[in-house]
């Protein structure tokens, strides 16, 4: 399947489809946040040694939520590369010497 970001309306057209069909799609935070109980009553379920993931049905959609420690380790890393450059760059702005008038 393309990867492609699917619509509302695609989605809706192959939800009527005769011939059942799947599609992944990603799913905005805000509402995973919204089904945030759904979730945590469920237990973990290994899918793979470093991956694991909970399974909630609502509303005829399955949702998961995945987690895995190298996704968490490169968000991490991300985050970290951010802050780096954030703290360089304040820094450097305190190195300035800029009168009342330049800033």
């Amino acid at each position: 399947m393309d990867r492609g970001i699917p619509t509302e309306e695609v989605l809706a057209e192959m939800r009527r489809a005769e011939t059942p069909m799947y599609y992944l799609v990603g799913t905005p935070r805000g509402r995973l946040s919204r089904m945030e109980q759904s979730f945590l009553s469920l237990p973990w379920s290994r899918v793979r040694d470093s991956v694991e993931a909970k399974l909630v049905e609502q509303d005829g959609e399955v949702y998961i939520l995945a987690r895995s420690g190298q996704r968490r380790a490169k968000e991490h890393g991300i985050r970290r590369r951010r802050l780096k450059k954030l703290v360089k760059r304040l820094h450097e702005l305190r190195q300035q010497k800029l009168t009342r008038d330049q800033a």
